[in-house]
């Protein structure tokens, strides 16, 4: 399953976010209008992840991935 994720960081903030997406288009649609946002200090690219669905590739995957802060390593 594939997932795409734009990373970001908001004026005044020091750590970035992230946002997940189903569709890159959105993604992308998402991406641009960060980069206009003037409340944003930086967007990053739209990352694509392929996630597994069964649960024991899913849970390897979290466990190499997986961050509690940002929501991936």
């Amino acid at each position: 399953m594939h997932f795409y994720m734009v990373n970001f960081m908001m004026h005044g903030t020091i750590e970035s976010e992230c946002r997940w997406f189903t569709s890159r288009v959105e993604a992308q649609k998402f991406f641009r209008k960060m980069e206009k946002d003037e409340d944003c200090q930086q967007v990053f690219d739209v990352d694509e992840y392929d996630i597994p669905t069964r649960k024991k590739e899913l849970l390897d995957w979290l466990n190499q991935y997986g961050n509690s802060n940002l929501g991936y390593n």
